[in-house]
């Protein structure tokens, strides 16, 4: 049997495989803006206006927006949407994104380190806060790579931290494998061995 990801008390914690910045499937629709809820969105100071408005000028399509299907709240794309309310238009153009809140959260804060308007480094690293409270078993690298910082920056916020995140005995890497923390966990025989005299082993 491989690693199983455990609390200090033996309680299995959730492991979740999708990798950092990999969304799970999408399909695209067409819907009202009456519909669709506003972001939770990792910036810290709301949209720019500036930025709403010239995108409200542009006579081309925009590109469709991403939506948390289960909830019908923006992930990424609420310029846009601002930029189509204050057109008038009635409807937008989406791609539904399916999976949990949490992964949605930490889907948005990727693409937005990724393209468009960058987040600032304190939205950032409110980001990281937010994803290492949700999900404490994910690696330092692996939040790192989605909150947009380098991974020494996530392990000081983590130490800064306290609750369960001290309690697990593996984190979740980059590519959604479990690893231990501590170079002996995983190999309790080889541990053992090491304890027994020569002629016993």
């Amino acid at each position: 049997m491989g690693l199983r990801l455990v609390t200090a008390d033996g309680t299995p914690a959730p492991v979740d495989v999708v990798a950092a910045g990999e969304p799970a499937g999408r399909r695209r629709a067409t819907v009202p803006v009456d519909s669709l809820l506003d972001s939770d969105s990792p910036r810290i100071d709301g949209e720019d206006g500036a930025r709403i408005q010239m995108l409200a000028r542009l006579e081309s399509p925009l590109p469709p927006i991403l939506v948390h299907r289960e909830t019908m709240r923006v992930i990424d794309g609420m310029h846009r949407l601002r930029a189509v309310r204050l057109r008038g238009d009635d409807t937008i153009d989406v791609e539904f994104f399916e999976g949990g809140e949490v992964e949605a959260f930490t889907l948005a804060v990727w693409l937005n380190i990724t393209h468009g308007l960058p987040l600032s480094k304190a939205d950032r690293t409110a980001a990281a806060k937010r994803i290492l409270r949700a999900r404490p078993y994910w690696s330092d690298r692996r939040i790192a790579a989605n909150a947009g910082l380098a991974a020494g920056t996530v392990a000081s916020i983590r130490r800064r931290s306290t609750g369960q995140n001290e309690q697990l005995n593996a984190r979740v890497g980059r590519d959604g494998r479990v690893r231990p923390l501590l170079a002996t966990e995983g190999r309790p025989d080889a541990a053992a061995d090491a304890e027994l005299p020569l002629d016993r082993r």
